[in-house]
């Protein structure tokens, strides 16, 4: 018996969040009393992994949804050209797709997790759709396959907060950077009003937000599939940057 645990059933709480041995989290609930206590230990990252699979299929919808508003719109451009006759502004808006779409291959060729790429596919989609400009900066090496699903999970909740605050912006920008320095770094930066004051403090609780009621559970969430696998998540102002940061050090995770 590792002594955080002894430590809890001294204690005589029915429930904890503790670090294993190994250095991953686990949820421990104490059952019954007496000399008849069962305790359920449960990996904290695989009860985020299946609260995530809740909000997954409805964020893969949404991108979805936009990819295919974003080639119905430029189909019914196309048909309206060819109908007039343009043939010449019709392909030229063909080799402006084609040539939107090169760019777009050159933006994720260093992402090697086919699963953030995908992410990120929909999300440079979405962001064109909002008139935002997005890009993709260094390197995120296959070798970090262990991390695809807990990186789908922030990039995904990072990005659509940062896309959110530069949708009304003259010129939004966000940024998405992966970077090696002692494990993975991953940041998310945008150009936008930044985070109010009053909620600098409080930010990652649970159903905070500054955007009405039944938000703010999406950063809370990340935090603690972010530490699930030992790293930790953060938030800081550079000049006009708000810029949210993840690091895994690679020591944590590498054995899991």
């Amino acid at each position: 018996m590792w002594p955080a645990l002894r430590e809890v059933l001294r204690q005589g709480v029915e429930e904890a969040i503790l670090a294993l041995p190994s250095h991953r989290r686990a949820r421990v609930r104490i059952l019954g009393g007496g000399t008849r206590q069962v305790v359920v230990i449960q990996d904290q990252a695989e009860l985020l992994r299946l609260a995530e699979s809740l909000t997954q299929s409805r964020r893969t919808l949404d991108l979805l949804r936009a990819q295919a508003h974003e080639f119905r719109n430029t189909l019914h451009v196309l048909g309206g050209l060819l109908e007039l006759g343009k043939v010449e502004e019709a392909l030229r808006l063909i080799q402006g797709e084609l040539g939107a779409e090169e760019h777009l291959e050159a933006l994720l060729s260093h992402v090697e997790l086919p699963l953030v790429a995908a992410l990120l596919l929909g999300k440079v989609r979405r962001a064109r759709e909002l008139g935002v400009e997005l890009e993709v900066e260094g390197i995120l090496p296959f070798r970090f396959a262990p991390l695809a699903e807990v990186l789908v999970a922030a990039v995904g909740h990072l990005l659509e907060n940062a896309l959110e605050a530069v949708s009304n912006q003259p010129r939004g920008k966000v940024v998405v950077r992966f970077w090696e320095d002692k494990g993975l770094w991953l940041e998310v930066r945008d150009n936008g009003p930044g985070v109010p004051s009053g909620l600098s403090k409080v930010l990652f609780s649970p159903g905070v937000s500054g955007k009405g009621r039944d938000r703010g559970y999406g950063l809370a969430l990340t935090r603690s599939q972010v530490e699930a696998y030992g790293g930790r998540l953060g938030y800081y102002r550079e000049g006009e940057w708000t810029v949210f940061y993840a690091h895994f050090p690679e020591v944590l995770w590498a054995g899991a």
